[in-house]
């Protein structure tokens, strides 16, 4: 290899296959066609062989570079990764994490988020966990949203939010996933035992679901969309009562009106409201899983993994 490997010549180079174009490529990094391609010829010297043909169409990689741009690609990725990770625990101890979830998170998970954040036994980046510290002695602070999912993903895609705790639905698949706990999805059945314990009650096949109209909720709380993949895992599909509400906060008002059916997870129902778990045809039942998710590129992405990380790691008491 001759010459010398530059970091500006491995960007632009990453550039170039990602826009398809030099000239695009240029248009990125605000440099001038001829530096960005003399840069990237020097790259092709110190590596002995070509990585792009151009062509009328464009710009396409040669089969060398269709070995190497990938590992390009990979180099850029990490070195990217070192900068936030760098700039997150240059910041540490500062600044207010800004919390969404939505509507059938449970509040005992949302007070252990807190908890991790600034409580008793909070987690500090810089000597991990906190024993008796209140969240003054390191500058941390959280502020909450809760709404539904779709405004949810919106805030965090546009950085209002730093992370947010919703149902695990495959949801921005370009982002960091966690999962935190679960909870079984259960059919509130107001004819059962009131005194039944939960879990005490035969279960409901979800082929049996699929013979009741569901009063679902319009906007997304992640009980609409588990039900339809439920369904649609068993090759059935759901039948849906003329009711439809506004948000999963309102569906316990709607029990015993003879309108449909209403599903919830375990937690959210009632003390004293029988309830009935969802069985598959394998014999699992049925559970909702709530998930932290943040952007990997943000400066408090090393803080919040380790927070999602302490967080999976408790076992919920009670």
């Amino acid at each position: 290899m001759n010459g010398r490997l530059s970091l500006e010549s491995l960007r632009y180079a990453d550039a170039v296959a990602s826009a398809g174009s030099f000239s695009a490529a240029a248009r990125r990094f605000e440099v001038t066609q001829p530096a960005l391609s003399s840069s990237i010829a020097k790259l092709e010297e110190y590596l002995g062989g070509r990585l792009f043909l151009r062509n009328p169409r464009g710009t396409s990689p040669t089969a060398f570079g269709n070995t190497v741009l990938p590992r390009i690609h990979q180099v850029i990725v990490d070195l990217d990764r070192v900068e936030t990770e760098a700039a997150s625990f240059a910041s540490q101890g500062h600044g207010t994490i800004r919390i969404g979830a939505s509507p059938q998170i449970e509040k005992a998970l949302i007070t252990r988020v807190r908890e991790a954040i600034y409580g008793p036994g909070a987690y500090i980046p810089d000597r991990g966990i906190d024993h008796g510290v209140t969240h003054r002695s390191h500058g941390r602070d959280t502020t909450m949203l809760e709404s539904e999912l779709d405004q949810l993903e919106e805030y965090l895609q546009i950085g209002v939010l730093d992370m947010i705790i919703v149902p695990a639905l495959g949801l921005l698949p370009a982002y960091s996933h966690r999962l935190l706990n679960s909870d079984y999805l259960v059919f509130v059945d107001p004819d059962a035992d009131p005194d039944a314990a939960p879990g005490e009650l035969d279960p409901v096949s979800v082929r049996e679901l699929a013979d009741h109209q569901l009063i679902l909720s319009r906007n997304g709380c992640g009980i609409t969309r588990t039900v339809e993949a439920l369904m649609e895992e068993a090759g059935l599909s759901v039948r849906h009562s003329e009711i439809e509400v506004a948000n999963c906060s309102t569906l316990l008002s709607w029990v015993d009106r003879d309108m449909g059916s209403v599903l919830l997870p375990e937690r959210n129902v009632t003390t004293g409201m029988p309830t009935r778990r969802i069985i598959r045809d394998d014999g699992t039942y049925a559970e909702m899983f709530n998930e932290m998710i943040w952007d990997p590129g943000s400066q408090d992405a090393v803080y919040l993994d380790a927070i999602s990380r302490k967080l999976a790691a408790e076992k919920p008491t009670g």
